[in-house]
């Protein structure tokens, strides 16, 4: 049994467990053997370290596959098999490296060895926080934007990943994440709206009991929706979503002023 380590540099998750394959097959590949097992948290970086294409680490792919071709040559009883051994498993063994591996801190030298993907990463970070620093002026947000809670406390913020932080509560169809739309950003069919934007047309909310229908009436005063008000002034955003589902008409075009979807009839 041996074992060795080497820093991977300036990497992603992805990357070193990359390098660690590439460690392990170039190896296993120098001694007589006719077996290999590869064990791995990552089949993403074990299909990675087979594939010659281009790729973020591919000179470790390279190399693996130069090493797994001089292995192979002559030798079709040789075989190399991927076991995927997730962390929450546990494994002993398996779990002694991982915690060798992630305690091992090495200072970085003055120009590391630097990924594609971890450089992606660290262009991807600064433009999110460019773009959230963005998000919290009150000049590019506007002062009727509806902030909304993802969690007790935190604010839901613009993101790239897994649909942005809006989208994966509001766009089951195409209806909702429309008026969803149009009530955070207050441009909907209401009073507030007309008020600004159409000073000569009514304001008044149907209800009878409001000269302005603004959202925060409809949200919490309003007798047309009081099945299931919302009070909060920053609502948690499953409770906003609850409250366009329980009042379909809610931040909704008059069905006499929506877009009719049959074709025109010909003359």
């Amino acid at each position: 049994m041996s074992s060795s380590k080497a820093p991977a540099g300036r990497a992603t998750a992805l990357d070193a467990e990359l390098v660690a394959i590439r460690l392990g097959v170039v190896k296993a590949t120098s001694f007589d053997i006719k077996h290999i097992i590869i064990i791995t948290d990552s089949l993403t970086a074990a299909r990675r370290a087979v594939d010659a294409s281009v790729h973020s680490g591919q000179a470790h792919s390279l190399a693996i596959v130069q090493a797994l071709r001089d292995f192979f040559i002559n030798h079709p009883d040789r075989s190399i098999h991927f076991w995927d051994c997730p962390n929450k498993a546990q494994w002993s063994l398996h779990f002694l490296v991982h915690k060798d591996a992630t305690s091992t801190k090495i200072a970085a030298r003055r120009h590391p060895a630097t990924s594609l993907d971890a450089l992606q990463s660290k262009s991807a970070a600064a433009c999110l926080d460019a773009w959230r620093t963005s998000f919290a002026r009150p000049s590019s947000q506007g002062c009727h934007f509806l902030p909304l809670k993802g969690g007790i406390k935190n604010l839901l913020q613009p993101s790239y990943a897994k649909d942005g932080g809006w989208l994966p509560f509001i766009g089951e169809s195409v209806t909702l994440c429309a008026r969803a739309t149009q009530a955070i950003l207050n441009h909907a069919p209401i009073g507030e709206f007309r008020q600004r934007f159409f000073p000569a047309e009514c304001t008044h909310c149907p209800c009878g009991h409001c000269q302005v229908e603004t959202r925060q009436h409809i949200f919490a005063n309003c007798c047309r929706f009081a099945h299931f008000p919302l009070t909060d002034l920053v609502p948690m955003v499953k409770d906003f979503v609850k409250f366009l589902k329980e009042h379909p008409s809610a931040f909704a075009f008059p069905s006499q002023d929506r877009p009719s979807s049959k074709p025109p009839e010909p003359p």
